[in-house]
């Protein structure tokens, strides 16, 4: 993946952020000129994702840093596993060292929580996808780690499709929905929206917060009267319901959790001396 001009300013302001004018102990301890090998292992397993944001923070620090990666985008690997190496400058090594492990640890936890909903939804034919809750600024890295796991993106953003959500309800006229036949997304919170939302056409109905025995009853009904729209279950989903969920005819489920509250995962780097 190539990451987007916006993307590769915010890496450049994140090392900004840590090296400054200078990394001072490095610039004290160490010669201009040391070379080394460098080593990222892995503290625990996981699936990876990150090799454009490697090759993307080499390029702005040292492009003369040489990376050979042991694991690919998508790929999982175990505890203690070396998953790259870098070749260069001990300094420029030094320097992008925190940065890179910071954006690996958050990129890789995400690819591995959606390769475990995958594995839980995939023999169903369920697609399991993200949400906006994304930080600040990190929406294509955080959505790229999402499709590295196997997962499916939502909309980018606001400006990408018409989604109508419980606060639209209140101050929104619905029948402007008939200019969208087809081509949007509605939120329902239980059979009454429901019903209403299934007049107006929509391409997909988001379930929300429907406890599975309900989403089967809605399910059943939908496919009844409208097959063509596409259905999916948002809201309470975790690792052990999300079975259930996918097993209860929907198309596609949504998590929040892959991306606002994922665990990250844990890397070192170890520098050794070239022989």
């Amino acid at each position: 993946m190539k990451l987007s001009r916006r993307t590769v300013a915010q890496v450049r302001a994140a090392l900004r952020e840590d090296i400054g004018p200078g990394d001072k102990t490095s610039n004290c301890l160490v010669a201009s000129r040391a070379v080394a090998r460098a080593f990222v292992l892995a503290k625990d397993r996981g699936v990876f994702c990150g090799e454009s944001l490697v090759r993307t923070v080499i390029a702005l620090a040292d492009p003369s840093i040489r990376v050979k990666f042991f694991v690919r985008d998508g790929l999982p690997f175990r505890k203690r596993q070396t998953l790259f190496e870098l070749d260069g400058k001990v300094r420029s090594i030094l320097k992008i060292e925190r940065t890179l492990l910071n954006f690996l640890a958050r990129l890789c936890g995400i690819a591995t929580a959606t390769s475990g909903f995958v594995r839980h939804a995939s023999p169903y034919g369920v697609r399991v996808l993200d949400t906006r809750k994304t930080t600040p600024l990190w929406r294509e890295l955080e959505k790229y780690a999402v499709l590295t796991g196997g997962g499916t993106n939502h909309r980018m953003g606001l400006y990408d499709a018409v989604f109508v959500k419980e606060n639209h309800r209140p101050f929104g006229d619905l029948s402007r929905l008939s200019r969208f036949h087809g081509q949007f997304v509605i939120e329902v919170r239980d059979f009454r929206e429901l019903r209403e939302a299934a007049r107006y056409h929509p391409k997909s109905i988001l379930l929300d917060n429907f406890p599975v025995s309900r989403l089967r009853k809605a399910v059943a009904w939908v496919r009844k009267i409208r097959p063509d729209i596409l259905l999916e279950a948002s809201g309470g989903i975790t690792p052990a319901n999300a079975r259930r969920y996918a097993a209860s005819g929907v198309d596609q489920i949504s998590i929040g959790s892959l991306t606002h509250s994922v665990k990250a995962v844990d890397f070192s780097l170890l520098i050794k001396p070239m022989v």
